[in-house]
């Protein structure tokens, strides 16, 4: 899209149908370096090598990514017109075939012209190239590009074409299993070059969720952390890797065990980049020895360049249920909404690396209350894992349906210490309903396959009252146990409680003798209450049946939201 800078502001303007960005002067052309511009320029945006597959590997054509774009470094001048992109690969014969891919450009022979089609901006990807077929790899040849305009400054830039390319494979590191708090661990990554040309340099790139510190810090690599501490790190190696050999770090990269982990994984990808390309930017530069690849022999590889290593621990996370207080409406008092919740009282961060829901909060409303609405709010919560499921059976769900007085409320995959959610729902209350009866909140585990190791079963549970009853909450928060203690909460249940505990789970879903046990006598879901086997087969029935629970009903009723830390700075 054609694109000028001015002000750090974007506007857009009807004429010529021209969509103009106003921001910062980029690519300003030396002929302005001293000189103030007396009109826009183009800047052309191609990569610097563009890699073939040859005729023998069968992949075929490659489109690369190919564009220009116009500036005014703010001065606002009139838009330039009848812009025209040509592009020259007489210099790729013997090497490569260009065609033209978009409608805006045609080919004659090896040029393609590309007209302007009123934006002011060239096709992305305007071209294709296929490597001949008496191509070897290795061979060689530039494609060139021109940008003219009336009333602008032109561009002229150039690509490297080469034919075949470097592919690396990732060798996979094994998972580990009891690691403690201060554990290290050390990760020598190994590559193999499976493609036809030698891999110049290697790319590294390892990010982890909360509970991973890296220890030796190269000084080829760069450093970060994200706002929840999960860190990043990019490495850049410049050891030439030929093709059919493989390699292993010749000083593994080290991590440690933090407080935070429970079962933290680490993502990492290699990509081979030609030789003096531009390194990541991102973080801070280490300052330990330079870390370099060596060769070996043999070795386990996945079948592309990424893969990931698990690293589970005996840490925990206590979860804790948050109970809540039935507001009745003013009025005729029948309907009201609730709101109850969970939190992660630590010390480890919960984080599912299959984005499964790491476990439900399991509500039985009081006799004579019902839930009315459902709508589930992702703000702040990007995560949220979706709407309360009705409970059916101890293995089964269906998408929230109003008139029941069991739901199953998703936590969501992801939940650092000390946050939570907070769940409302709206109700309905019967007329002749006992303001003294009470409901709860049962968490359970989620999907089988993670586990909290939740050393706190007792506060696995808390209370749903009604506001104002004796002996219940006042509704400005929830009980955290059977003996209907107020916790606080309002909208920040994240920081009173819930218990996503294993070890909770099969002492029943329903309650102890709260009311809960009845699992829902007022619908007709076919519920009998008792325990509810979420882990094994049950759990992922639950997960299936809740799958296209993505209905809003009615108001604003269900609500979940949680509370993050601020974005790192």
């Amino acid at each position: 899209m054609g694109r000028m800078w001015h002000k750090g502001k974007t506007i857009h303007v009807a004429a010529a149908g021209a969509v103009i960005a106003l921001g910062t002067a980029v690519g300003m052309p030396s002929a302005y370096a001293e000189d103030e511009p007396t009109q826009p320029w183009a800047k052309i945006t191609a990569p610097g090598q563009i890699a073939l597959p040859s005729a023998a590997d069968g992949q075929g054509a490659v489109a690369p990514p190919v564009g220009y774009s116009f500036y005014d470094g703010g001065a606002e001048f009139p838009l330039p017109k009848n812009a025209k992109m040509v592009i020259d690969a007489s210099g790729l014969e013997g090497v490569a075939t260009v065609k033209a891919k978009n409608e805006q450009c045609t080919a004659s022979g090896a040029i393609v012209t590309c007209l302007d089609n009123g934006n002011l901006h060239g096709p992305w990807e305007p071209f294709t190239l296929t490597a001949d077929s008496a191509a070897k790899p290795g061979v060689s040849g530039t494609i060139s590009y021109e940008v003219t305009a009336d009333g602008a400054t032109g561009d002229k830039s150039s690509s490297k074409v080469v034919v075949g390319s470097p592919q690396l494979v990732v060798g996979k590191l094994p998972d580990r299993d009891g690691l403690k708090t201060g554990s290290t661990v050390d990760l020598p990554l190994t590559v193999r070059n499976t493609g036809d040309l030698p891999a110049e340099r290697v790319n590294i790139e390892l990010s982890s969720v909360p509970g991973i510190e890296f220890t030796n810090k190269p000084k080829n690599c760069r450093f970060g952390s994200e706002w929840d501490d999960s860190a990043r790190v990019y490495c850049s190696i410049d050891t030439a890797i030929e093709p059919g050999q493989s390699a292993k770090l010749s000083t593994p990269l080290t991590v440690k065990i933090t407080k935070a982990a429970l079962a933290p994984w680490i993502d990492y990808q290699v990509q081979a980049v030609p030789a003096g390309s531009e390194e990541n930017p991102n973080g801070t530069p280490g300052t330990g020895s330079p870390i370099a690849f060596t060769a070996v022999s043999g070795g386990d590889f996945e079948t592309d360049g990424k893969s990931s290593v698990s690293l589970r621990t005996d840490n925990r996370a206590d979860f804790r249920a948050v109970g809540g207080a039935i507001d009745p409406e003013a009025g005729n008092g029948t309907t009201g909404g609730l709101k109850f919740g969970l939190t992660n009282d630590g010390p480890a961060a919960a984080y599912r690396q299959d984005r499964k829901p790491i476990l439900y909060a399991d509500i039985t409303l009081p006799e004579g209350v019902t839930g009315l609405t459902n709508h589930i709010d992702e703000e702040p919560d990007q995560d949220t894992s979706g709407e309360c499921l009705t409970y059916v059976s101890e293995t089964e769900t269906k998408k929230f349906e109003p008139g029941h007085r069991r739901y199953l409320c998703p936590e969501a995959s992801t939940e650092l210490p000390g946050e939570g959610q907070t769940y409302g729902i709206g109700v309905k209350i019967a007329k002749d309903a006992d303001k003294n009866a009470t409901g709860t909140v049962k968490l359970v585990p989620g999907p089988a396959g993670f586990s909290t190791n939740d050393p706190n079963s007792a506060n696995d549970t808390a209370k749903i009252t009604f506001k104002g009853a004796a002996g219940g909450s006042d509704g400005s928060g929830g009980s955290d146990g059977s003996d209907g203690s107020s916790t606080g909460g309002d909208d920040s249940a994240d920081s009173t409680g819930g218990s996503g505990s294993q070890d909770g789970a099969t002492s029943g879903s329903g309650g102890s003798g709260d009311g809960a046990t009845s699992g829902g006598s007022s619908d007709d879901s076919g519920s009998t209450g008792g325990t509810m086997a979420l882990t094994g087969a049950g759990g992922i029935g639950l997960m299936a049946g809740g799958a296209a629970a993505a209905l809003a009903l009615g108001g604003a009723a269900v609500v979940i939201t949680r509370r993050r830390r601020a974005t790192r700075v």
